[in-house]
């Protein structure tokens, strides 16, 4: 409403100053006669005798009528009466016109300032040179003369703000500094101004900048002495939700990841996830994620070029990565581009980031159960970098003060440490070698535990061969151990498995023009994997010490794929990827007398398979592609299909896999699975691209899908292929999303519809039944309140129906008396339905150019209302009686934190 009426001013003002000059408005005297008129008719009576303007909107004056005779009555005299009584006031200025506005609005004071710069305008007055920037507009001038500016100062190769570089107006001798998200905020006086930018190694930036009120002033700085041609962009574009040719992307903001509440105060990549259409979890103490129904194993979890088998910490509670080193979080869903391959439903693409090549800074938080810090900077200037980050919990202690005596006999812990260090070897050629470890260790009650680590290493050597052509080639080699732990009795025991791989890729990228990309390349992942060895725990323990054999494959691909702007309205990314599996020896095989449905009753004999020999092979054509119709500036609609394919498995038979539970290559048995992926959205934008709206439906046909018989026999099995069941599976969904991206208040709101199914031979009767994993209504809200830069409120609340289970359903009693339960069809049955509330508030430190680090603080609630959602409903045999249901609920109150956090500048 003010810019209205400032708008309304400034007309008046601007066109007043172009009409008259001479006799002032207190001199000039009317003489007139008003019988019953509105007072618009007596202004409009009044403009056409005398010289002067009267400038109102229409709605404002109220619908009254006035009389009145005068006789060389000064003007003032003739305005006072009209208005007697009315809630309007009206302004003077310098004699040329009057302003007739709400008394409200004319409350406030104008300042010299103010009307200085109205003269400016309105006189037309030249200066020495042209401004190079103009920042906002007379309607939003303050009465003070003085305007507000906001900016945000970012890396004009890498997308990422610049923190503490300094904003000077050196005629004013006034300034600022970014802060931790590159933004900036300064009052400065209306008028032309020399503003210079700086921030050590990057080019200074000095312009002329014409300050007509508030407004916007982004930045983006150069780096010196950096060859400006290698650049890979990875941030969004406004519209990107409506422009991008992929479909079933989603982009995480890595800002708003830590603003978001957290458990007990450690923000959590992964957690944050779950908050995206078409992304859910079993609940908590859950390892992993589902994508669009698929299953945990289904998702191809990627630090850089590096595969993880883990993606969190404290079974489930925390995520693997460290957020304070990661560059951006990308999550493909079901329709892939062909550089990525291996997994059935989603790409989970981190980007670590490196160090500063300029500046030491030191980061870090101190919470209550965990502490995070990490460091980077030079190790020569503008050459080379490093950065690292170390976190590690503490959580033991506040297990004590639950008053459960097997909880207080438990232990939670875990740490992970990360490095980067990359080196310019000369303005086309950069190499980078990073490294990543991390422990955990659970023990429940002194009865059971897990204990699993990663170890990671990597090297990635980048090429810029011309403008157009650039290369990134990796290598990678991993190992992820897990070792479950029974604690107690005879059956005390150790059951290690592990799984170790070395990958080699090449990726091309090719862009001719503006309007094309090209993907392309190869890769080679060789896998060893020690799939299980169980030994005694203990000096009581009877358990026998078993091993079973290694197991090796081999999976490779080569891929192309493009991204083609045909037409403004008409975009493509395709491609097509080919993947060759081969497992390979030495290993013993079983061979049965119907290797279609492989059991011990018909086990015939076992071949033996020396090193290197392929005992199968599996090939995999994979066409990818989605495209993007353009609806206008502001709407798409985009359509996608892949075929993907699976050669690596987790064998788990429980609801929620393990970190103990066994990662399976394809064998001759076990076959690859393979899926077809279709998906189809409509995306709005609204308010130039303020508000972001979509609605995606998708499909997904599983084959070879494999499930387990009833009361299956997993551990340290040699003839694994006998408990397992082949069929097929399908999942199928409605995704709806409305965000708002920016301003005081912002936040998302999701909701998913869906089915995930599957068909076993052997399991009801053939019939399609739920899969773990089915959730037909997910439903979630963020919601931020930012009043300032320093103070953050954030909430959200998820909502999803409970999933799938089995139960029993009645009994019989055996002639010894002994009761047996009779059990429902497989999944028929749910779990009450899952809802959690959480807040978190940040608080921040003013931003002063003496402060040399940086502070804030952050109060979470992780389920506000202390929500006892189940994890899982078991079952228990009363004497004489029906069966008892009992819920295992991993969190059942509310968890509150308080983080304190550091940054040097």
């Amino acid at each position: 409403m003010q810019a209205f009426f400032r708008s309304l001013t400034v007309g008046a003002f601007l066109c007043c100053a172009c009409l008259l000059s001479g006799q002032t408005l207190e001199e000039l005297k009317i003489t007139a006669t008003f019988q019953e008129q509105s007072i618009p008719d007596i202004l409009t009576s009044i403009q056409e005798k005398y010289p002067v303007s009267f400038y109102y909107r229409q709605e404002d004056l109220p619908v009254v009528k006035r009389s009145g005779t005068y006789e060389a009555a000064p003007l003032t005299q003739v305005m006072d009466d009209l208005l007697s009584g009315l809630p309007l006031r009206y302004l003077v200025y310098r004699d040329y016109g009057i302003v007739l506005l709400p008394a409200a609005f004319l409350q406030e004071n104008y300042s010299a300032d103010f009307y200085e710069t109205l003269d400016d305008q309105a006189a037309g007055k030249t200066v020495a040179r042209e401004p190079d920037i103009t920042v906002g507009d007379l309607n939003s001038l303050r009465p003070t003369g003085k305007a507000l500016i906001r900016g945000a100062i970012i890396d004009a190769q890498t997308e990422e703000p610049i923190i503490g570089a300094t904003v000077f107006f050196s005629d004013l001798d006034l300034g600022t500094a970014t802060d931790a998200d590159g933004t900036f905020e300064v009052e400065v006086p209306a008028g032309q101004h020399e503003v210079v930018i700086q921030y050590v190694g990057y080019q200074e930036m000095a312009a002329l900048v014409a300050v007509l009120g508030d407004g916007e002033l982004p930045v983006r700085l150069d780096k010196e002495a950096i060859n400006l041609k290698e650049v890979l962009v990875k941030a969004e574009g406004v519209d990107v939700n409506v422009e991008s040719a992929q479909i079933g992307v989603e982009q995480l903001d890595v800002k708003s990841i830590n603003k978001l509440p957290s458990f007990l105060g450690e923000v959590d990549v992964v957690k944050s996830l779950l908050l995206q259409p078409g992304v859910s979890t079993v609940g908590e103490g859950a390892v992993g994620f589902n994508v669009r129904g698929g299953e945990v194993d289904q998702n191809l979890i990627m630090q850089d070029e590096g595969m993880l088998f883990s993606s969190s910490h404290a079974l489930g509670f925390f995520s693997t990565f460290n957020p304070e080193l990661i560059s951006f979080v990308t999550l493909y869903k079901g329709n892939l581009p062909a550089q990525f391959g291996g997994r059935l439903a989603s790409v989970l693409d981190v980007e670590m980031r490196d160090g500063s090549f300029q500046d030491y800074r030191v980061k870090g938080g101190v919470g209550l159960v965990s502490t995070k810090i990490s460091l980077e900077g030079p190790v020569a200037k503008d050459k080379s970098s490093f950065i690292t980050g170390f976190r590690s919990s503490y959580s033991d202690w506040i297990l004590e003060f639950i008053k459960i005596p097997e909880i207080q006999r438990s232990s939670a812990q875990f740490y992970d440490l990360n490095f980067r260090y990359t080196h310019r070897i000369d303005e086309n050629n950069t190499l980078a070698l990073s490294g990543y470890t991390s422990k955990d260790r659970f023990t429940y009650n002194e009865l059971f535990g897990y204990d699993y680590r990663t170890l990671m290493g990597q090297a990635i050597y980048k090429k810029i061969f011309s403008d157009e052509l650039f290369s990134r080639l990796s290598f990678t080699a991993s190992r992820y151990e897990s070792t479950q732990l029974d604690l107690d009795g005879a059956d005390a025991s150790e059951l290690e498995n592990n799984i170790t791989y070395y990958k080699l890729k090449e990726h091309l990228t090719y862009t001719p023009s503006s309007d094309v990309q090209w993907d392309a390349g190869f890769s080679t992942i060789l896998y060893q994997v020690d799939p299980g060895a169980i030994r005694p725990y203990g000096q009581l323990s009877q358990v026998i010490t078993q091993r079973l054999e290694r197991e090796q494959a081999l999976e490779s691909a080569a891929f192309l794929n493009a991204n083609w702007k045909l037409s403004p309205a008409l975009s493509i990314a395709g491609g097509l990827r080919f993947a060759a599996y081969q497992f390979l020896g030495p290993k013993t095989i079983n061979e049965y007398a119907d290797p279609e449905n492989p059991s011990l009753e018909t086990l015939i004999r076992t071949t033996t398979y020396g090193s290197g020999k392929v005992i199968a092979d599996y090939y995999s054509l994979e066409p990818r592609l989605s495209m993007r119709y353009r609806l206008g500036p502001n709407a798409s609609i985009k359509a996608g299909y892949s075929r993907t394919a699976q050669f690596i498995n987790l064998i788990a038979n429980t609801n929620s896999p393990t970190p103990s539970s066994l990662w399976q290559l394809s064998t001759e048995y076990i076959e690859p699975l393979r899926s077809h992926n279709f998906s189809i959205g409509y995306f709005k934008n609204f308010k130039n691209n303020l508000w972001e709206t979509s609605i995606e439906t998708y499909g997904r046909l599983i084959d070879n899908l494999f499930d387990y018989k009833d009361f299956a026999d997993l551990t340290i099995n040699e003839q694994l292929e006998t408990q397992l069941l082949s069929g097929i599976g399908r999942a199928y969904g409605l995704e709806m999303s409305i965000r708002k991206r920016e301003g005081i208040v912002n936040g998302t709101l999701s909701y998913t519809l869906s089915r995930t199914e599957r068909q076993v031979e052997g399991i009801n009767e053939k019939n399609w039944f739920p899969s773990n994993f089915d959730k037909p209504h997910d439903l979630s809200l963020v919601f931020n309140y930012q009043p300032t830069q320093r103070y953050t409120l954030t909430l959200n609340f998820i909502y999803g129906t409970g999933r799938p289970t089995t139960a029993p359903i009645g009994s019989y009693q055996e002639l010894n008396n002994l009761v047996v339960p009779i059990y429902s069809d497989r999944n028929q049955l749910r779990v009450p339905d899952y809802h959690r509330l959480d807040l978190a508030f940040t608080m921040g430190q003013s931003h002063k150019l003496t402060k040399k680090i940086k502070t804030s603080w952050t109060l979470s609630l992780y389920n506000v209302y202390g929500r006892d959602n189940a994890f899982s409903v078991f079952f228990t045999q009363r004497p004489f009686g029906l069966p008892k249901a009992n819920k295992l609920s991993v969190l059942g109150s509310v968890f509150p934190a308080l983080t304190f956090n550091f940054e040097t500048i």
